[in-house]
């Protein structure tokens, strides 16, 4: 009866461990098929990120340039215009146009700024965040540059805020670079940062 017994416990062992082989096997698959998923989403995600942070700079550039460019040309004509003696005058209109002018250069970057936002993670928020701050802050200071009469012509604010500018968009930059170099892995912090 023992040599019966031993077969009997033996085929009972050789059932549980095919049992417990199969529900490790079965975890296991999981657990692959789950970090496959998640490193093709990371992948995913980082091209994304990438798509929109360039078309985000794209258009803070195109904003940025645009204000530029439009100080610059009142500028020269200030100047030609005191060099012939002649009085600078800012009339409604031209604070309206500097209004409209404005809106037009930063109406673009809304939409890319929002997918930005939408594609996270958080410390790219906050960069993104500087940024905006900074270009509203260089359109004010674009819209009261056009008012000398009304106001003294504010050349330091508009120095300042070029510099803000630049200074964000640096931070920017690094902030971006950092986030879309680091390669998708399957570990529970990237998985947290993924998700933010």
């Amino acid at each position: 009866m023992t040599d019966g017994w031993g077969a009997v416990v033996a085929a009972l062992i050789a059932g549980i461990v095919a049992v417990a082989g199969s529900f490790i096997g079965i975890y296991v698959g999981r657990r692959q098929v789950q970090d496959e998923a998640q490193i093709e989403h990371g992948q995913w995600l980082r091209g994304q990120r990438q798509e929109a942070y360039a078309a985000f700079l794209a258009q803070w550039d195109a904003a940025f340039a645009g204000m530029k460019q439009e100080v610059a040309r009142l500028t020269e004509q200030w100047e030609a215009m005191e060099e012939h003696g002649l009085d600078i005058s800012v009339e409604e209109d031209d604070l309206e146009h500097a209004h409209e002018t404005a809106e037009h250069l930063m109406k673009p970057m809304r939409a890319v700024q929002e997918r930005v936002l939408l594609l996270g993670p958080d410390v790219v928020d906050h960069a993104v965040e500087r940024m905006v701050q900074a270009l509203e802050a260089l359109r004010a200071a674009f819209v009261d540059h056009l008012a000398p009469i009304v106001r003294p012509r504010p050349e330091v604010r508009w120095d300042g805020a070029v510099q803000a500018m630049e200074e964000a968009r640096a931070e920017m930059t690094a902030v971006m670079r950092a986030e879309v170099r680091s390669a998708p892995t399957v570990g529970r912090a990237d998985r947290a940062r993924n998700s933010a």
